[in-house]
């Protein structure tokens, strides 16, 4: 039961800072960009999310992992030479969260970081000059990387033994694995000031420590406001299924996305 309690907190903390792809995607013709562009994206994904772990199941609303999360800030920054892309996707927090079960108490605190890296060629791409076009420029980009979940977790467990007083214990947990990930994108640029972005990931596949399966689905509406900066507005599906000593854990994160893109031309 208390491995139960314990993978059940944890994935709550972890569902709520799930990242996001938001890359900022050109909206200009391609002969009026330079060969280097540079950008810079911080977001924040307001998630709901479903978990089943070991019988028990999860249901959270955004309001619900808010109120856990202490801290935390999520950015992608990219790197474009002409086909090619890297870019990283980091998320930052601080979390705490507890759970009593009759007479224990479980008081979680956790430092987390996930890096998402990923590399990207553009195998397809085309221009329309044609005065009915409808959309004014169009790409899909094939996508390979590894996504790093890092979690250092300190738990203090509470026993209330009544007219005996509690037992009290500290246990410091480092938890981390790698997911391979690789997927696509495609971009619709309607005219310079509007695009439409959807990509899908999919990775893990039971290699080494990694989830046995994850994929996650982005869409995402791009609006140019200034030369050099976008609002990013979305939404995200995510989902992965882990086995840890037997036990099998499956999280569904999804919700809207919001952010704001800074970017060379």
């Amino acid at each position: 039961m208390i491995r139960i309690i314990l993978s059940c907190v944890l994935v709550s903390i972890m569902s709520a800072t799930a990242t996001a792809q938001i890359n900022s995607i050109d909206l200009e013709p391609e002969e009026q960009l330079s060969d280097w562009r540079i950008s810079l994206t911080p977001y924040a994904f307001l998630a709901a999310q479903a978990t089943d772990v070991g019988g028990e199941k999860i249901r959270q609303s955004f309001s619900d992992l808010s109120s856990i999360t202490n801290a935390g800030f999520q950015f992608i920054g990219s790197v474009r030479y002409k086909r090619f892309v890297v870019s990283v996707d980091g998320t930052f927090a601080t979390l705490s969260s507890e759970i009593q079960e009759n007479r224990l108490l479980v008081e979680m605190g956790i430092k987390q970081n996930i890096i998402d890296l990923k590399a990207g060629y553009t195998l397809f791409q085309g221009i329309k000059t044609e005065e009915n076009r409808v959309i004014n420029a169009w790409s899909v980009e094939l996508l390979a990387g590894a996504k790093n979940w890092v979690n250092n977790v300190v738990i203090d467990l509470t026993i209330d033994l009544g007219a005996l007083g509690s037992i009290k214990e500290r246990i410091r947990e480092p938890l981390g694995w790698w997911d391979p990930m690789i997927g696509t994108r495609a971009n619709f640029a309607i005219s310079r000031n509007f695009l439409l972005s959807a990509s899908l990931n999919v990775g893990g596949f039971g290699i080494g420590e990694a989830s046995d399966f994850t994929h996650d689905f982005t869409y995402v509406n791009v609006f140019k406001v200034l030369k050099f900066m976008t609002i990013n507005a979305g939404f995200r599906s995510f989902k992965y299924n882990r086995t840890d000593d037997g036990l099998e854990t499956t999280v569904n994160v999804l919700g809207p996305l919001l952010g704001v893109s800074f970017f060379t031309n």
